[in-house]
């Protein structure tokens, strides 16, 4: 078997060459990075190398433009190595992804992506969805062991985006203008979002307004370890539901910050720095609230585990070799996580 080539088994036998031969090594590599970034399969090595064989099927050669093939003998079925990825469809460069998903991290809006790739803002709406899609099981919880904290967030029902020939269930408000309803009502998405000591995070749109306890209680069910420590706040569910799932709990009180050595701090610093994210979007469809809660966990992963200048790298690998399918077309039909109609059916 042929040895992987990869930049770790070649930094030692870089370091044993002679200056000359490394400054000439040098030039020549800056030559060949422009051709290597431009090849038309540049994206497809990285799916090939980081993909194994698909179940069930076999290499079959290679398209003309060099993607590997692959055959299902059973069913004499043929794909290509970009079969369920989000560049399956694309002819853009390795150069241009790259670019696109340095922006999602810096988190640019979809107008300023557009102008730094060279690409629409309606290309570049569908290429975040698409990377937003790819990012959404990375690192997915198992388990959530040791200590947890957990708690509920908020956010106000949006209904951004396209209603030709649909019916709204309110009039149309303007960027930054309050709910209809006072107080927390179900004009209000509730955001289940819980994490453990080791940086696990689980989150889960689980309804509107104050959350019923077997919605808290389907959202974390099986994602426990028995015989955890959960903090929460003083809500009477939180109790119920630690039992249920074999963990002891801490409540803290109403009005209190601590309760002996607990306290809901990590989780409330998370919320904080969530809210403060999303604010550079101007609004979010709550059509996409779970997709962009999923991105802003990637990114908290991505920070938990590597060093910042690998971020990028590791991020373009990720989400260009995962498996996923969808399609443009799939983004506007996407379901609403709630009842959009519920808040305003009372009103007149």
């Amino acid at each position: 078997m042929n040895q992987v080539i990869t930049p770790e088994t070649l930094y030692p036998i870089i370091q044993t060459l002679c200056a000359d031969d490394y400054n000439e090594l040098l030039k020549k590599m800056q030559l060949n990075q422009k051709i290597i970034n431009d090849a038309a399969n540049a994206l497809h090595k990285i799916i090939f190398r980081e993909r194994r064989v698909p179940n069930g099927y076999v290499r079959n050669g290679k398209t003309p433009t060099g993607r590997q093939k692959y055959l299902n003998p059973q069913t004499s079925r043929s794909i290509s190595d970009t079969h369920h990825s989000i560049v399956r469809y694309s002819n853009t460069s390795y150069e241009q992804w790259l670019m696109f998903i340095k922006c999602m991290l810096y988190g640019l809006s979809l107008r300023k992506s557009a102008s730094e790739v060279g690409i629409s803002t309606t290309t570049a709406f569908a290429w975040r969805h698409k990377v937003i899609e790819a990012m959404k099981d990375y690192q997915e919880v198992v388990k959530l062991s040791g200590e947890i904290e957990v708690d509920e967030t908020y956010f106000l029902l949006n209904m951004k985006g396209p209603w030709k020939g649909k019916q709204m269930p309110r009039s149309a408000k303007k960027k930054g203008e309050p709910a209809v309803l006072r107080g927390v009502s179900n004009e209000h998405v509730c955001v289940l979002i819980a994490l453990d000591e080791n940086d696990q995070v689980l989150t889960k749109v689980v309804g509107q307004g104050n959350p019923w306890k077997d919605d808290i209680f389907d959202a974390i069910k099986g994602k426990v370890k028995a015989g955890s420590h959960i903090t929460s706040d003083s809500k009477s569910s939180y109790f119920d539901i630690a039992h249920q799932l074999e963990c002891s709990v801490t409540q803290i009180p109403s009005g209190e910050h601590t309760k002996d050595e607990y306290s809901l701090g990590v989780i409330n610093n998370y919320h904080s720095e969530l809210k403060t994210w999303f604010r550079r979007f101007r609004g979010v469809s709550t059509k996409h609230l779970e997709g962009y809660l999923m991105w802003f966990r990637f990114m908290k992963y991505l920070k938990y585990q590597l060093e910042y200048d690998k971020h990028l790298n590791a991020a373009l690998k990720y989400v260009i070799s995962n498996h996923v399918s969808i399609k443009s077309s799939d983004i506007h039909q996407r379901d609403w996580p709630i009842d959009i109609f519920k808040p305003y059916q009372y009103l007149s």
